[in-house]
């Protein structure tokens, strides 16, 4: 079995890919992910994954420009939201930009840096939701060859089904 690999915090997490998407839990994962690397000296890789839908890859010569300018604002926000966050920490960091889907592309990038954590956001969807597109945070769990570990954004927790109960 591989021993796991130190820094001189003597933790065993080095690289850490973290999801950005602009979510609420992506956005608190980036905060989560910034201050752990901090503490154990990890590089961070902030992975935006442009995510075309299906319809529009039906008739692919016929680029929608409103799309197009779409995913660029979103794109922007993100990388914003990264350098806010991460870029100001003292850490070494690296934004990363992929298109397609966004659990498969996550994973790749995970084995190809050879990532030690990987920290993505999951929102609160409906099943059917998750049939129909799927989660890429279910993806990952049972995909990546790294940990996942999985935010959730405190306003999906509280205002969820059975919000204020004690669960078991």
């Amino acid at each position: 079995m591989d021993q796991p690999r130190t820094t001189r915090s003597g933790s065993w997490i080095k690289r850490v890919v973290v999801a950005a998407d602009g979510s609420p839990a992506s956005v608190q994962g980036l905060e989560q992910v910034a201050d752990l690397a901090t503490r154990l000296e990890a590089k961070v890789v902030a992975v935006y994954v442009r995510h075309i839908p299906g319809t529009a890859l039906m008739a692919p010569a016929v680029a929608d420009p409103a799309l197009l300018t779409a995913l660029d604002d979103q794109e922007s926000e993100v990388r914003q939201q990264v350098l806010r966050l991460v870029g100001g920490t003292g850490v070494a960091w690296e934004f990363m930009v992929r298109v397609g889907s966004p659990g498969e592309e996550i994973a790749r990038v995970a084995d190809e840096i050879g990532a030690d954590l990987v920290v993505v956001g999951s929102n609160r969807h409906s099943s059917l939701h998750n049939v129909l597109l799927g989660s890429t945070a279910a993806y990952l769990a049972t995909h990546s060859r790294a940990p996942v570990l999985v935010m959730r954004s405190k306003a999906a927790v509280s205002t969820g089904p059975g919000a204020g109960q004690a669960t078991r």
